[in-house]
């Protein structure tokens, strides 16, 4: 259908451009493959052919026509597509939040040690859920890319799910971010490249530098300012690697006074130039 006004759509302060989508939809051919590492969470919808998805922290699997599966940020994630495919993929940039009255922490209390997955664990989709993507992607097409309007949709998805989804699936769905400080795990993981220093992290939870560590150290199993270089890392590598923004504005973005700095950070991680890992990527 026709969007009306779409320049003053385009130019809106709210427009999900294509740097960042909120929703993607992936066009794949027999053995086209990719490897990216995630800076979200994301829910992708396998609408048609055979993908193979394999991770450093899970078992190789294998995702089919009619199901969903739930990928957690930070992963390095290699998948190939084993049959023509379609993807939809949503990605979740803010805290994970089912409904009011059912929390992914009743999930981890809820989850026995004998369901716990090793590999990503799809769920079918229903009729409700395929009426849903549909519904997202003709809208997707139409060129509606408002912000608004796509966070708005994601969270009427999350809605759903414990609607439509039992507590056993839904445990296993969401398991890799379950922990027994969900809330925290989560805000962790979703805002930590917000922060350059234990010290702002703490801050912005109302806690002391100590008190953060501490919870840190209990929910992650290390200390929080080598984890957050390392997925800091992560994610630089990610945007130099998939992205064809300026190599200067990446180092501003992620907190770097000057390129020299930058630089070293790279090499420290990387054992190579920024210029290097976006060559050897072209």
């Amino acid at each position: 259908m026709k969007i009306y006004n779409e320049d003053e759509h385009r130019a809106c302060y709210c427009y999900n451009n294509e740097e960042n989508p909120l929703v993607k939809l992936i066009k794949m051919k027999r053995g086209d493959a990719h490897d990216l590492t995630l800076s979200t969470n994301e829910i992708a919808f396998i609408l048609e052919g055979k993908v193979n998805l394999a991770s450093e922290n899970l078992v190789d699997g294998e995702l089919y026509k009619g199901q969903l599966v739930f990928l957690q940020a930070g992963s390095r994630l290699y998948y190939e597509a084993a049959a023509k495919s379609l993807v939809l993929v949503l990605r979740l940039t803010d805290h994970i939040h089912l409904c009011h009255n059912f929390s992914t922490q009743r999930l981890y209390n809820w989850i026995k040690d004998e369901e716990k997955p090793d590999s990503p664990f799809p769920l079918e989709i229903n009729a409700r859920l395929w009426h849903f993507a549909e519904g997202l992607i003709d809208v997707w097409q139409d060129g509606l890319r408002c912000k608004l309007y796509l966070r708005a949709e994601i969270s009427r998805l999350l809605n759903m799910l414990p609607l439509y989804y039992s507590k056993d699936d839904l445990s296993r769905f969401f398991y890799p971010i379950l922990s027994p400080d969900t809330t925290f795990f989560e805000y962790v993981r979703t805002n930590h490249l917000k922060y350059f220093t234990v010290g702002e992290f703490a801050s912005s939870l109302n806690m002391t530098p100590q008190q953060f560590t501490r919870r840190f150290n209990n929910v992650f199993g290390e200390a929080p300012y080598a984890w957050m270089q390392r997925e800091r890392a992560r994610a630089i590598y990610e945007r130099i690697s998939q992205s064809k923004t300026m190599l200067k504005e990446i180092a501003t973005e992620f907190g770097f006074t000057d390129q020299a700095n930058f630089n070293r950070f790279c090499k420290t991680f990387f054992e190579t130039t920024p210029g290097k890992i976006r060559k050897n990527k072209a």
